[in-house]
């Protein structure tokens, strides 16, 4: 049943591929707060700050629902996979987290970042990414 209900899922991504831009597309996609904090495991400040605000609303890490953009299915490698930006709701409060991305190939090679590099080169060998440049706001 599941592996019926993955390929009723490729079925409705392929029928849908002609109907998307050519650009980069990108669609929301939700994880938990552990991976937000992995991601963004370069900003001390930032996980210090999200962590306090947990605590303060008594908030366990599964207790947070964060949203992510996702890579649209243009990517042969990263398709589905979540990328900044990244809003995590955390009661009365949320934080959205914006951060530059860098692509690589599967040696690790650099392939730059979107608008450097050809959308075909980046979308046929990005096989990884990395963000850097993490900023955030808070509101309210």
């Amino acid at each position: 049943m599941a592996t019926l209900t993955r390929y009723l899922q490729l079925a409705l991504l392929l029928g849908l591929a002609g109907l998307l831009p050519a650009a980069p597309a990108w669609a929301e996609g939700s994880l938990g707060l552990a991976e937000v904090l992995e991601a963004v495991r370069g900003a001390p400040q930032l996980l210090n700050e999200m962590n306090a605000e947990r605590r303060k609303k008594d908030l366990k890490l599964g207790d947070v629902v964060c949203s992510a953009a996702r890579h649209g299915n243009q990517w042969t490698f990263l398709g589905g996979g979540r990328a900044a930006p990244y809003e995590c709701p955390f009661g009365d409060r949320s934080v959205k987290i914006e951060a530059d991305r860098t692509y690589f190939d599967i040696n690790g090679k650099k392939l730059g970042r979107l608008g450097q590099a050809s959308d075909k080169t980046l979308f046929t060998k990005a096989k990884s990414f990395r963000e850097s440049n993490i900023r955030w706001t808070w509101t309210p």
